[in-house]
């Protein structure tokens, strides 16, 4: 099933470059030989922090909870985190209405689970949400480099994360296995593509529209 997945993430992700590059601010500084550069800050570069637990942001007994199955590299799912998210956050998350929380599904190479597992650390540091705002911000391709190690560390640093403690964990196994394990366990729930949305009993891959994905908010809500 992940070989599919990467064959429907690489097709996806092929048409989305062409929507990305027409109309996505957030294009990530290109890396030099060095690895160095000067990463974009996300539009939600500063959530309120006593929202941001574990790997969602919203409270934790908000009304509705949206989940979100999706890979750092996957270029659709950079729109997702962009452009969607934040508005979703001021029309429903600062309210108390809504919790959004991420699942890592790393399928589309080596940087994606690179990625994925500096998330793991960057949550261990109670900073996911920083971090994973900052990586999706600076999407550059699909394994060329975009996701390195000497990237990746320099958006941790910008996400305020300890970089002694990041260095440490970012080299145990154990989380790379946890990223592994979240895309088996993804695979059992019938993920097989990215950005995948879960509300109840509501589950579709895709890129909705504001309104489309806040009329499926609405609509819990109102079951609430």
């Amino acid at each position: 099933m992940l070989k599919n997945a990467a064959l429907t993430g690489l097709v996806m992700g092929a048409v989305a470059v062409v929507v990305i590059f027409l109309a996505n601010p957030f294009e990530g500084g290109t890396p030099n030989p060095t690895g160095s550069f000067a990463p974009v800050a996300p539009l939600l570069e500063n959530p309120d922090p006593a929202f941001t637990v574990g790997r969602g942001i919203g409270a934790i007994d908000a009304p509705v909870v949206l989940e979100v199955w999706a890979d750092f590299q996957c270029p659709i799912c950079g729109q997702w985190a962009n452009n969607i998210e934040p508005r979703l956050y001021e029309r429903y998350v600062v309210d108390g209405k809504l919790r959004i929380e991420h699942h890592h599904y790393a399928f589309l190479g080596e940087e994606s689970f690179t990625s994925a597992i500096g998330a793991v650390c960057a949550e261990k540091q109670d900073k996911y949400w920083a971090f994973s705002s900052w990586v999706y911000a600076n999407q550059h391709g699909e394994n060329e480099g975009g996701f390195s190690d000497e990237r990746l560390r320099i958006i941790a640093a910008a996400a305020g994360l300890d970089l002694a403690a990041y260095d440490a964990c970012i080299t145990d196994p154990a989380n790379r296995a946890e990223v592994e394990a979240d895309a088996a366990a993804a695979a059992t729930l019938g993920v097989n593509s990215t950005p995948t949305l879960k509300i109840g009993d509501w589950m579709e891959p895709g890129l909705p529209t504001v309104d489309a994905i806040s009329a499926k908010i609405d609509a819990a809500l109102g079951k609430k």
